[in-house]
């Protein structure tokens, strides 16, 4: 049975319309009304030096008023406006970027792909072009392996420029491959083989439309209250990364592993994860602990992977703690 046919089988299967239209009808306004992109931020495009390009946001006040920046790195398939909700929070506080990924959103890959290795040499590319000083690097998902493979890689850079480190529903060890080659949607099971799917076959690839089956497969990455705009908001990311860059990034992602790296680690650091988190589960998180050195453990009830969707005040008390724990200004 090919893929096509695969669809109409589970739509038929475990109530998927029904639980698809109740997801599609949540709403909560104090939740929702954040999520908007803010229209109000600078726009930069950066040039890596294997020919791509990084888009990058920047909003919150300048370095030289006394803010320490906090530099936003997003997970697999997704973009910059994931973290719209911190960066209104984030803002009054500090100078906050933003960026797309390479291969996500308005950020293109060089020749070096879309890899891990080379996504870490474009946190060193913008810290030197933005002439970044006393960062706070968070990191979501693939964005805290990022941070992990930039420890591993420029470590002298980290102990000069960055002064705290936040890792997001992240890990620091390999993951099967089939558990994200599809992003979020591809956890255990249907959604993996879907996204598996799609990237041995791209023109059979799943289109990511709208609709109940979306909904259900997205929301596997969502804690207990996850709300339809927070649930389409991914799908539409997601349905926007080219199944190729997708791969690329899965496959780099599956054979992850800075554990040895992270024990050298010594700027101050905070751990982030939900308890009903699917995709990197808290054994993760409490591996990343264990490994860096006076790191915090923050875990956050019923939330899931999407920690700056669901509870964006989780990710503003990670800043703060590394911030006053890493002293120097805007602390």
């Amino acid at each position: 049975m090919g893929l096509a046919g695969a669809l109409v089988g589970v739509a038929a299967v475990g109530g998927v319309r029904v639980t698809g239209r109740r997801l599609r009808a949540l709403a909560d306004p104090a939740l929702d009304d954040p999520l908007a992109p803010p229209t109000d931020v600078v726009h930069h495009q950066i040039e890596t030096d294997d020919g791509g390009s990084l888009h990058v946001v920047d909003t919150g006040p300048a370095a030289d008023g006394g803010s320490r920046p906090v530099v936003l790195m997003h997970g697999i398939t997704l973009q910059w406006w994931v973290w719209s909700a911190a960066i209104r929070l984030l803002r009054d506080r500090h100078r906050v970027l933003a960026w797309d990924m390479r291969g996500h959103g308005r950020s293109r890959a060089g020749t070096d792909g879309a890899t891990l290795e080379a996504a870490a040499r474009d946190v060193a590319r913008m810290i030197d072009v933005l002439e970044l000083d006393d960062v706070i690097l968070v990191g979501h998902s693939m964005g805290g392996m990022v941070i992990g493979r930039f420890a591993a890689d420029h470590h002298r850079l980290l102990h000069e420029r960055v002064t705290g480190l936040v890792f997001v529903a992240t890990s620091a060890a390999p993951m099967a491959q089939a558990a994200v080659v599809g992003g979020l949607s591809a956890l255990a099971g249907l959604a993996g083989r879907l996204a598996a799917a799609s990237t041995k076959r791209p023109r059979f690839s799943y289109p990511w439309h709208e609709g109940d089956l979306s909904a259900v497969l997205v929301a596997t990455a969502f804690g207990k209250h996850p709300t339809a705009r927070m649930i389409d908001d991914v799908r539409r990311m997601e349905m926007e990364m080219s199944t190729a860059d997708m791969a690329e990034a899965a496959a780099s992602i599956a054979t992850h592993d800075v554990r040895e790296d992270l024990r050298q680690v010594d700027v101050a650091s905070v751990v982030v994860v939900g308890t009903h988190d699917k995709l990197t589960p808290p054994v993760h998180a409490r591996e990343l602990h264990r490994l860096v050195r006076g790191s915090e453990l923050h875990t956050l009830a019923g939330i899931g992977h999407q920690v700056m969707q669901e509870q964006p005040e989780a990710i503003v008390a990670a800043v703060e703690a590394v911030a006053v724990r890493g002293g120097g200004q805007g602390a």
